[in-house]
């Protein structure tokens, strides 16, 4: 989720309602303790992936240009205000949320623009109506201080009209705070039944003769001012947004203490000792760390770059793996504060080293956490897990990365050729049905095709018209069948550009040309969860289903004389929800090896094993998996196809079917609302604040993460525990081969073809073996030369 926050909006608010305060030094402080306090509980309540405050800054824009007296109104900002929001602006990047603000840049359009470039959910803080055009089913509008959530249905609620309205409401009735005219006695109450009666403001200009004359007099007399004042409403993408981003330069701890905002130092930094670091001489050094491709010894006053580790006594480091990678090193007693950061805190409290960090602010950093999350490694137990399980994949991550695996570049190009031959026949295909040649990168050109020429019935609108992303193309289907076959085509030839761009023209770019394999990096803090996560180039994400994607795979391949060995463990979740809730009929199933999806359809629709067909078991597949992940009848409806009542009875059946499984759902939620958080077999914590929000939608997203959680974090769990059990074996029993991969519940060896019928033997009992669950595990085996035919 990203959060992005209208800063002159929530400023000017904070500042007509908080009585004056001021500093030592005269300078006024009460806005901006009000302001980081809310922008902090923001942060806390929402827990964003990424978090912007946008400010509105001085000077003319286009707008201006439409209309001279554009904002001519606005009484000139108190200068205690400015004086504030300009501090503002240099916290706000040190608190690692990003800041946009730049003359002639206005906050609104940098809003718009900044909630298009991403595809995930938005949530904007602001109480400017202009912004309600955006909401749609991805950007919503939050309200910090009722936890609210506004979306499109409440937009209606609130204004009468839906969020693609608003700017021909405004057209009507203008915006006296932003001096938008609009058309001369038309009220909002007129403007709500004239758009619910007509739709658009075009199509009330096209109808002014059915609209009673009082109202047409002044719409007509009013046509120019409308149209002007519908474009200093609409909001404009900003191709140069990066232009306003502001960063900074200063020290958070100094301006704070500068500042005197001592409740807001105390929230971030505790009650430390605030800690100051320069380049110096280490003797002895609390922490080393594998920066940049460099190695920095840290004690409380100096750091200073070093060559090697001979000579020095360590207890903790930072980036253990690289440091293990490229330096001879004794690592058993070894504590590495990037994973233990993580563990304490695996949602947001990861300490990283980015590129807003110098050396010193970084180990300050460090510097100023240790004890916070060396205690909450102790409050939490969390030693065990690290000692036996996280320290362990350090070293195994760090053999994995060096081994890589090899592609087949000749193999991969000619794959390449063959979808671009694909690509280029459906593009003649698609040519040759619309009649005319059309870039069809181009959401504007396609959207025009489709809906002005072929005047297809459209699925969903966003803010630039009618959708044309993957989602509503398929969609699209049902509600013009006679346009199938143009709208299947349309989405193969997305479908084959996307192999392209993404791997086949991508991934021999990654080969190492001193070993010739491609070595991806493992990200082990990567999750909440506990799973792993893979980058450059993202290994546990290569296509898997369909004819090409096994080509594609099939270009990874082991070298002369060894194999791939697969061991993938099946329906690990499905199990795991079996074992923590005790459920008697899920565990019947595991236990005699019965088919957990068709078991649920016999159970769930009353029929016998021969009666299920592949569309019933389909749905009783989708529901076992989706109640680990909080299916509503709404989600099952889509996924499946069936009406939304026929899907709510499907899983009131299920929770009658696996009654421990509700009674588990209950009871972890309540514990996560008594403690916080929750854990998993290993005692992984995740913790889980807004489990206790007032905000109905966000204590629902909590809930479900609360059930989800011990679930997806217990079989990462395990399949960590079958990576160092399977090392182990390996290399005590001597094998010549290794573990080079790790795609989520998959384990894949390369193995000498000498030892591989007995290593695939002994592995699958290693990993079928590897924790007492109240029900069996169960692997599926494969061993191909190719990743290809392993599936």
């Amino acid at each position: 989720m990203n959060v992005i926050i209208d800063g002159h909006s929530l400023a000017y608010k904070i500042f007509y309602k908080t009585p004056p305060l001021y500093n030592s030094k005269k300078v006024p402080t009460s806005m901006i303790h009000s302001f980081l306090n809310t922008l902090l509980s923001i942060k806390d309540k929402l827990n964003p992936n990424r978090m912007i405050v946008v400010f509105d800054s001085k000077g003319d824009t286009f707008r201006h240009e439409l209309f001279i007296e554009y904002k001519a109104n606005r009484l000139k900002a108190p200068e205690d205000l400015i004086v504030q929001v300009e501090y503002l602006k240099k916290i706000i990047p040190l608190l690692d949320i990003e800041l946009y603000a730049k003359e002639g840049f206005e906050a609104d359009d940098l809003i718009y623009t900044l909630s298009k470039i991403t595809d995930d959910q938005v949530m904007i803080v602001t109480k400017d109506k202009d912004l309600a055009q955006i909401v749609d089913e991805r950007v919503k509008i939050f309200d910090y201080q009722t936890d609210e959530t506004v979306d499109r249905k409440k937009i209606h609620e609130k204004f009468g009209i839906y969020p693609e309205q608003i700017v021909d409401f405004l057209a009507l009735t203008g915006d006296s705070s932003d001096n938008v005219p609009g058309v001369k006695g038309i009220g909002e109450k007129t403007a709500v039944l004239l758009l619910n009666e007509f739709g658009t403001l075009d199509n009330i200009y096209s109808n002014l003769d059915k609209i009673k004359p009082s109202y047409r007099e002044k719409l007509e007399k009013g046509r120019e001012i409308a149209y002007l004042s519908k474009k200093l409403v609409t909001l404009k993408f900003l191709d140069n947004y990066k232009e306003a981003i502001v960063n900074s330069d200063g020290k958070l701890e100094e301006l704070l203490e500068d500042l005197e905002l001592k409740s807001i130092y105390k929230r971030l930094f505790g009650e430390q000792k605030k800690v100051t670091l320069s380049t110096g001489t280490v003797k002895d050094p609390f922490l080393v760390a594998y920066i940049n491709d460099k190695l920095y010894a840290v004690n409380e006053k100096n750091y200073q770059q070093i060559e090697n580790l001979t000579g020095i006594k360590l207890r903790y480091v930072f980036d253990l793996k690289n440091i293990i990678k490229n330096h001879k090193i004794d690592t058993d007693q070894l504590v590495d504060f990037e994973i233990i950061s993580w563990l304490t805190d695996p949602d947001t409290g990861t300490i990283k080293f980015t590129d807003k960090d110098t050396l010193e602010s970084f180990f300050e950093k460090i510097l100023q956490k240790k004890e916070f999350i060396l205690d909450r490694m102790d409050k939490y137990n969390l030693w065990e897990l690290y000692n036996k399980v996280e320290h362990k994949i350090i070293h195994i991550l760090s053999e994995m990365e060096q081994t890589g695996i090899l592609l087949n570049s000749k193999q991969l190009k000619e794959t390449d050729e063959k979808i671009k031959e694909l690509l280029n026949n459906e593009k003649k295909a698609i040519d040759e049905m619309l009649g005319e040649e059309i870039n069809l990168n181009s959401p504007k050109q396609l959207s025009f095709v489709l809906f002005e020429k072929l005047k297809m019935v459209p699925f969903k609108k966003n803010k630039t018209g009618y959708s044309t992303d993957e989602d509503s193309l398929r969609n699209m289907i049902f509600l013009n069948p006679s346009y199938e076959n143009l709208l299947k085509s349309i989405l193969k030839y997305r479908e084959f550009s996307k192999l392209i761009s993404t791997y086949t023209s991508k991934l021999s770019d990654y080969i190492d040309r001193s070993t010739g394999r491609i070595h991806t990096q493992f990200k082990q803090t990567g999750t909440a969860t506990g799973r792993l996560s893979s980058v450059n180039p993202n290994l546990q994400n290569i296509p898997q289903k369909g004819e090409l994607g096994s080509e594609i795979r099939s270009a990874f391949v082991s070298k002369e004389g060894y194999s791939f060995l697969s061991i993938d463990y099946s329906q690990i979740e499905l199990r795991i929800l079996a074992h923590i809730s005790d459920d008697e009929n899920l565990k019947i199933a595991f236990e005699q090896d019965f088919d957990i999806h068709t078991m649920t359809a016999m159970k769930v629709f009353g029929l016998l094993e021969s009666e299920i067909t592949r569309d019933i078991r389909r749905i009783a597949k989708a529901v076992n998996f989706g109640i680990i992940y909080g299916l509503s009848p709404y989600g099952l409806s889509r996924d499946v196809g069936i009406p939304q009542s026929e899907a709510k009875i499907f899983i009131k059946k299920y929770f009658e079917t696996y009654p421990n499984v509700k009674k588990y759902m209950k009871e972890i939620v309540k514990k996560a609302e008594n403690d916080g958080y929750v854990t998993t077999i290993l005692n992984r914590p995740r913790f889980i604040p807004d489990i206790k929000s007032a905000n109905n939608t966000i204590k629902q997203r909590a809930e479900r993460i609360a059930i989800n959680s011990p679930i997806q974090g217990s079989a990462a769990d395990i399949i960590k525990l079958a990576m160092i059990k399977s090392d182990k074996y390996l290399k005590r029993m001597q094998i010549d081969g290794k573990l080079i991969l790790q795609v989520h519940d998959e384990l894949v060896f390369e193995i000498n073809d000498k030892y591989i019928d007995k290593t695939s033997k002994d592995i699958k009992v290693i990993m079928e073996n590897i924790y007492p669950l109240k029900v069996p595990l169960k692997v599926n085996l494969g061993i191909s030369k190719n990743l290809g035919d392993l599936k």
